[in-house]
C-alpha cells in the first residue's frame, strides 16, 4: 500500500468536517448518520500511516465508535479537526472547501431524508463560499437551492432532486 500523502488526508478531514457540517444541519443526529461517521472511520483507516492523521485519527475514532453521537461530541470532533486542519470556517482554496461540500452531501444523505432547514443552511454556507461559484458542482447546485427556497420550502419533489443531486455528486 502506499504511503498516504498530505492531499489524502487532508481532502479525508475536510470530508469528515462536511459530514459533520451536513449531520448537524437539522440539528438531530440519527442513527444512519451515525453509521455513516463509523463508515468514514472503516474507509480511511488506512490513511494512518500518516503519523498526523494517526493521531488524529486516534482522537476521534473513539469518540465516533463508543455506540452513539450527540452533539457535544459533534463539536469535540469539530474542535478536533479545526486543531488538525486550521480555522476551515475561513474562506480556503476551492479543493478544500469542495472536499467539505462533498462531506455536507453525506452528511444531508445519512439522514435519509432533505429537509428545508438543511437546504437553508446549506444555502448558507454556499453564501459565505461565493468564491466556489464557477466551481463543479457548486455551480450547479446554486440555482437548484435558490429554486427549492424560493417559496421558503422544500416540497417532496425539490427534495427529490436535491437528493439526486448529491448522490450524482458524491466523490
Amino acid at each position: 500500500m502506499k504511503n498516504p500523502n498530505n492531499q489524502e488526508t487532508t481532502q479525508a478531514a475536510f470530508e469528515l468536517a462536511g459530514m459533520i457540517y451536513g449531520i448537524s444541519l437539522d440539528g438531530v443526529v440519527n442513527r444512519n448518520e451515525f453509521e455513516a461517521l463509523k463508515n468514514w472511520c472503516n474507509q480511511n483507516e488506512c490513511l494512518c500511516e500518516n503519523p498526523s492523521f494517526q493521531e488524529l485519527f486516534e482522537k476521534i475514532s473513539p469518540i465516533i465508535r463508543d455506540g452513539s453521537i450527540n452533539h457535544e461530541e459533534l463539536d469535540e470532533i469539530n474542535s478536533i479537526l479545526k486543531s488538525f486542519l486550521g480555522d476551515f470556517e475561513e474562506e480556503q482554496t476551492h479543493h478544500p472547501n469542495l472536499y467539505f461540500l462533498n462531506g455536507i452531501f453525506e452528511g444531508i444523505l445519512a439522514s435519509g431524508d432533505v429537509n428545508t432547514y438543511e437546504i437553508y443552511r446549506l444555502n448558507q454556507w454556499m453564501e459565505k463560499n461565493k468564491h466556489l461559484e464557477n466551481e463543479s458542482p457548486f455551480d450547479e447546485l446554486l440555482p437548484l437551492i435558490k429554486s427549492a427556497l424560493a417559496d421558503q420550502k422544500v416540497d417532496d419533489q425539490e427534495a427529490a432532486v436535491l437528493k439526486t443531486f448529491f448522490q450524482t455528486h458524491i466523490r
